[in-house]
């Protein structure tokens, strides 16, 4: 059954689990086109809204970003109380919002760290530690980010080799320090 839809070409994180009430962020797919061929960017965050009748979502807050998304996850980390949003954009960019400040209207770019080679589309947060980030880009590319300061992030190891393009990241949710990375021809899985 069908309880809400979105009619626009995006890239979707649900909400912390302890964020009431349940909400979803929107960012513009990368390398998509809508109906109406705009080139902006933005990231939305909607509220289900499942008390209203009606397939429509509340528009919670919308702000233009820079850049259009290829992956989006939303940690329980961060100062506000709401977390932080991440989106992984092309050539090699990640874009970090506070989610508290993007819900009252502001901005809320914390930072937007140039790393990757290549567009970033995996990326997950660890369970156990909510300051520590996945992501992945092409070239067999991962990095974990400590939030609370990732002018440096760390690598698992040697890079997977042949180099392909990382297309999924997950933390595994028993053991805090095991990665599981997913590539186009196999998967490796890492020990940290």
């Amino acid at each position: 059954m069908k309880v809400k839809e979105l009619d626009k070409t995006v890239n979707l994180a649900w909400s912390p689990a302890f964020q009431v009430p349940v909400m979803l962020a929107a960012g513009t797919a990368a390398q998509q086109l809508d109906a109406s061929f705009s080139t902006s960017a933005a990231l939305e965050i909607y509220d289900l809204n499942l008390n209203e009748p009606g397939l429509d979502m509340e528009l919670r807050s919308s702000i233009q970003s820079q850049n259009r998304f290829h992956k989006l996850v939303w940690g329980a980390t961060g100062a506000g109380g709401n977390g932080v949003i991440v989106g992984g954009c092309d050539n090699g960019r990640l874009q970090m919002y506070n989610a508290s400040r993007v819900l009252a209207g502001d901005d809320g770019l914390l930072c937007a760290p140039e790393r990757h080679t290549g567009h970033v589309k995996a990326i997950d947060f660890n369970p156990f530690q909510s300051n520590l980030l996945s992501t992945g880009a092409s070239e067999s590319e991962i990095f974990i980010w400590d939030l609370n300061n990732v002018k440096t992030p760390m690598t698992p190891g040697a890079k997977s080799q042949p180099a392909e393009e990382v297309v999924w990241l997950a933390w595994n949710k028993q053991v805090q320090h095991i990665l599981a990375s997913a590539f186009s021809t196999r998967c490796v899985v890492w020990d940290l």
